[in-house]
Order: C-alpha cells, then structure tokens, then sequence
C-alpha cells in the first residue's frame, strides 16, 4: 500500500510544470520530475538571454551518481553542485522526515521540519547550499536556495 501511495503521488509531481529561476532570471521550464530517478533534472530554455548565453536549447543538472551520456548537441549538461538533484527526489518520493542524507564521504544534507522543510547542503565543513522547500498535499509547490538564489516553483 505504501509503495502504491508513493507511486501516485509521483505521478502528481509528475505532471505539474514548473518554472526554474536563477539569480531573478527565468531559465526556463521544467515538465515534469521523471528524470530525478535517473539522477538528473532536466529543463527547457525559455529564456531568450539564456538561450544565447547557454547556446542551447535545454540544460540539465546531474548528480554525482549520473551515469547518462552526455551526447545531445542541443543540452548544457552542468553538474549540481548545490544538491538540489537530492532535495527534490526526496521530495518527490513524499520520504521527508528530520534527517541527515549522506550524499558521499563529508557530504551531506540536514533536513529539518519547522513550518517548512529546511536543507542545508555541506560539502566538505563548507556551506554550499542552504533553503527550503515547501509541500502541499505531497505535491512541491516551490523549492528556494538561497546561497546561490535558485528558485523552483510550480505553475499553476
């Protein structure tokens, strides 16, 4: 029973879209989360000064754990550095709870519940990403880092 509540409400996040902003700037959009599985997130290019500025028409965070080609002409693959490839597959598997995730060897990533879900990302005793995330009904409805100034939020 619990597998089949998780899987639906995967499928909920699955089919919301959502909009991705860095530093102020619409990068572009998201369609859906199936790719967190495969350890990567990727979007659209909406943005005209970013689709000039990328040279390309999607882009795509990975995680370390990634093993994807990186082939497609028209995608600017960029590593995630900031974890957010961990924090939203957490939230998309609905398993949040106060918690410490152990990314790799002196990574890791505090979730802590209070009002909102709240992450901190710390590679190697160094802060590299810090925010929160908030979730309404199991399904995310925005994603905010504040270190770097990445927002995601769902389109309604």
């Amino acid at each position: 029973m619990k597998f089949i509540l998780t899987i639906l409400l995967f499928t909920n996040l699955a089919f919301a879209s959502y909009t991705i902003k860095y530093q102020g700037l619409t990068l572009g959009t998201i369609k859906n989360f199936d790719t967190l599985k495969d350890n990567y997130l990727e979007a659209d290019v909406t943005n005209s000064i970013a689709r000039f500025l990328l040279g390309k028409d999607k882009f795509v965070f990975y995680n370390e754990d990634y093993t994807g080609k990186k082939d497609d002409s028209n995608t600017k693959y960029k590593k995630d550095k900031y974890a957010i490839v961990y924090i939203l597959q957490k939230a998309a598997a609905n398993d949040i709870k106060n918690e410490r995730i152990e990314v790799k060897k002196n990574k890791f990533i505090d979730v802590k519940f209070d009002k909102n879900y709240k992450f901190i990302y710390n590679s190697k005793n160094r802060i590299k990403s810090d925010g929160y995330f908030e979730m309404k009904n199991g399904v995310l409805e925005v994603l905010v880092e504040d270190v770097n100034s990445i927002k995601i939020v769902k389109n309604n």
